[in-house]
């Protein structure tokens, strides 16, 4: 039977996951996210609808066509939201004073890939909370994600020594941005859910690539505040592990091998570094754990995920408790829960020991 055509269904079309081949979009967001480490040569101006015009302008960007242009009323709106309701809901504080939100604009506003991808979280953020116009703005979040990850695609990064800090922003956006949609958007399908998850956690290992051998010039830069806090959060140790111990106990019971026991180990401490990062409190304070450990768990943990390993799953539901704490924010919603009913249902009651905690976690918050 002939293969079907991809229905561009982003992140990954459902054609292209069925018949398991690497989706186009898929690749070349992959692409994008490794091209910090590969010298590339810009061709022609990307192109880019009228809808993002504005932000992407080509090489002859002073002449009267652009200067003439008329503003774009979509994107007026997007960045007035992204400035009054979106930034502020990811802060502490809950207004637009976080310093890493700053640095976001200022860079921003001179580097066309990083404000659309901006404009993209933006309008995804209000798919979320005007339900009327989901599509409307979900088809322009993925629209202008688009046309960021091809601008990036197309720059040459080399023809500066700047440590590639808009890189190291997008980077972050991008990940933040479809952890969101898979979790926002499941349709209730775990076996979608979890494709669609995998191949978050491959296209985010892309934020290791454009940080790489620039990491410690990054952390000269003006972020260097915030990056110190951030891997500072990671070690502190105000939570008392005994959920990850436990899970490390009965994986060395398994006796699984050293293969796989390095492999669990690995995304087990992960998670207990992320647990860490999010401490008890607001939401807000949960993100960043949240957001910190699909960056760090191994190749060798998302094959596990692809072979449906009962071991992997039962990692995963722990972590979806992390998410499950964030259910208030727009970024997650009801996706941590989700994920653990679906984990418990797909392994059955041989796996409840294993699955204690997570439950017992959800059954309290939900009484």
């Amino acid at each position: 039977m002939a293969a079907s055509n991809c229905d561009e269904k982003r992140p990954i079309c459902s054609h292209c996951i069925s018949s398991e081949r690497l989706c186009e979009y898929s690749e070349l967001t992959i692409k994008v996210m490794q091209s910090n480490g590969i010298s590339r040569k810009r061709t022609s101006p990307p192109s880019v609808s009228t809808e993002s015009s504005i932000f992407s302008p080509s090489p002859e960007s002073t002449s009267a066509s652009q200067v003439d242009a008329p503003a774009n009323m979509l994107h007026a709106e997007l960045f007035y939201h992204l400035l009054t309701e979106t930034l502020p809901s990811l802060c502490k504080s809950g207004n637009n004073g976080s310093p890493l939100h700053q640095e976001m604009i200022n860079h921003a506003l001179g580097t066309p890939y990083l404000m659309n991808e901006l404009l993209a979280l933006a309008a995804l953020h209000l798919s979320i909370i005007h339900d009327t116009q989901k599509d409307f703005y979900r088809h322009h979040s993925t629209q202008l994600q688009n046309h960021a990850l091809r601008m990036f695609y197309e720059t040459d990064s080399h023809a500066t020594t700047e440590p590639p800090v808009p890189a190291f922003m997008l980077s972050s956006m991008v990940g933040m941005h479809l952890l969101c949609d898979i979790l926002v958007y499941q349709d209730h399908d775990f076996q979608a859910f979890l494709d669609r998850f995998i191949h978050y956690l491959r296209i985010h290992r892309g934020v290791r690539t454009v940080i790489g051998g620039n990491w410690d010039r990054i952390k000269e830069t003006s972020l260097k505040p915030i990056l110190r806090d951030a891997e500072a959060s990671l070690q502190n140790h105000t939570t008392d592990g005994e959920m990850c111990n436990r899970l490390l106990e009965l994986i060395k019971a398994s006796k699984l091998g050293p293969s796989l026991n390095e492999t669990y180990e690995q995304a087990i401490k992960a998670l207990q570094s992320s647990f860490n990062a999010s401490q008890s409190g607001p939401a807000v304070d949960n993100i960043q754990g949240a957001l910190a450990w699909p960056i760090m768990v191994t190749v060798e943990y998302t094959d596990t995920l692809v072979h449906r390993r009962p071991e992997a799953l039962v990692i995963l539901s722990h972590y979806a408790v992390l998410l499950h704490s964030c259910r208030n924010m727009w970024l997650f919603g009801d996706g941590g829960q989700f994920l653990v009913r679906s984990i418990d249902r797909y392994l059955g009651p041989q796996w409840a020991e294993w699955l204690y905690w997570p439950n017992r976690v959800l059954a309290e918050s939900t009484t």
